[in-house]
């Protein structure tokens, strides 16, 4: 009767558990299994990557390496950003990915990956928890644009005991990429048309649980930096690189006429994931004489290299081309001797140049280019600049007579005009 009892009694506690389970499951209903994502960080980035409210942050989610419920490319906006002053952490809001209903109640793990900006159809994509990510930028803005605000970030996290408020996600965000930045001021009296880098690479496989990206392919040649401002005579150029170690990148500056003129560091450099470089570079260069001679001063000083050692700045080499400059000779014109002395022009674009002249009194002149000592250009069939209009000159071969004043004069190469304005003025 005693065994009876107990065999009852172990049947009774049996039952017991099996309806306990079954009622935990029951309990268990989508909106407690959704998934709860904050992020951190964030404010501590040098790169300064673009990430705000409103924001699309792609996630993926893998148990036991089968993606989870939801958890492909979800996309979860920005509702908040994180701060450090009161530190909180910041929120994504989305309902795409849930913990699945055999793993509520336990410490089994989901892998989530995140990725910001969020695509819904690219290259990055293309995404495996079990294989590096093939990242490449390509030489456009848009994908310089979009590297600059890459970033991601993983974490393995598990529900908890408590199905009914379990664990959240929160995700560290990094970038795996570094951001060169160049100012040029340009104090020479030519205009930047480019500038392009060599000795770095674009191209790696990315390793989404720790962020880090390892080069691959050969290094770039001739990658085309992007044109993040200019103020003034100060012109600033940024690309994103793939972090490497003991590089030394050279820049080549290219200007409208054709001139091209390259800076290094006297060093290898060091440069680090989620670090932003800036080198500044003083283009200085003024035609004084009538000569194709473009001897150069320039200074390629590093500032701003946060962590790393700064280094010697490299001498600019002296740039190549523009044989063709434009000069002015003529008369009664202020500094300069009677028909004798030349007057060089400015370049202000595509086959554009452009220089202020003051008369003593009444005078004339002609543009010529200095190599060949050839008269550039063709004049008459125009009237003396003495008003407020422009005054083009385009055909015969006299010297174009200007009255006594200050003048503007821009010169095209493509179509040998020559327009000339009363005044300092710009067209």
């Amino acid at each position: 009767m005693k065994k009876s009892l107990i065999v009852l009694f172990a049947a009774a506690a049996l039952l017991s558990a099996c309806n306990k389970e079954e009622a935990s499951v029951a309990n268990v209903n989508d909106s407690t299994r959704t998934v709860k994502f904050s992020m951190e960080n964030l404010y501590q980035f040098n790169t300064k990557a673009e990430m705000a409210p409103s924001g699309v942050v792609g996630v993926y989610a893998y148990t036991a390496g089968t993606v989870a419920e939801g958890g492909a490319n979800a996309a979860y906006t920005i509702t908040a950003m994180p701060t450090t002053e009161p530190a909180a952490a910041g929120t994504l809001s989305g309902t795409g990915i849930k913990w699945g209903v055999e793993q509520m109640g336990t410490n089994t793990a989901t892998d989530f990956f995140a990725m910001y900006p969020r695509e819904a159809t690219d290259q990055r994509n293309a995404f495996s928890p079990s294989t590096d990510l093939a990242y490449s930028i390509s030489n456009t803005e848009e994908s310089v644009a979009y590297a600059k605000d890459f970033m991601v970030a993983y974490k393995s996290e598990y529900p908890g005991a408590d199905t009914e408020n379990p664990r959240g996600v929160a995700f560290n965000f990094q970038h795996p990429f570094a951001m060169l930045r160049y100012v040029i001021t340009n104090s020479s009296d030519d205009a930047i048309k480019e500038v392009w880098i060599s000795g770095v690479h674009v191209n790696g496989d990315l390793d989404y649980t720790t962020a880090a990206i390892t080069a691959t392919g050969e290094a770039e040649t001739q990658f085309y930096l992007v044109k993040e401002s200019e103020v003034g005579n100060v012109l600033t150029y940024y690309c994103i690189i793939v972090p490497e170690a003991g590089i030394n990148p050279t820049i080549t500056v290219k200007t409208w006429s054709n001139a091209t003129s390259t800076y290094a560091l006297t060093a290898a450099q060091n440069f680090v994931a989620g670090n932003r470089y800036t080198a500044n570079i003083t283009y200085d260069f003024t035609h004084s004489a009538a000569s194709s001679n473009r001897t150069m001063t320039a200074t390629f000083n590093v500032t701003d290299w946060a962590g790393e050692t700064v280094v010697t700045p490299g001498a600019g080499s002296t740039p190549t081309g523009s044989d063709d400059w434009p000069y002015i000779r003529g008369n009664n014109i202020s500094g300069i001797a009677d028909w004798d002395e030349p007057l060089a022009m400015s370049c202000v674009g595509p086959n554009s140049y452009r220089k202020v002249i003051t008369l003593t009194a009444a005078g004339a002149f002609k543009i010529f280019k200095s190599e060949s000592n050839t008269w550039l250009g063709k004049t008459g069939n125009g009237d003396t600049s003495v008003g407020n209009e422009w005054t083009k000159w385009t055909t015969g071969g006299d010297d174009v007579p200007i009255s006594a004043g200050t003048h503007t004069i821009y010169f095209y190469y493509d179509n040998n005009q020559i327009w000339v304005h009363a005044g300092d003025v710009t067209m």
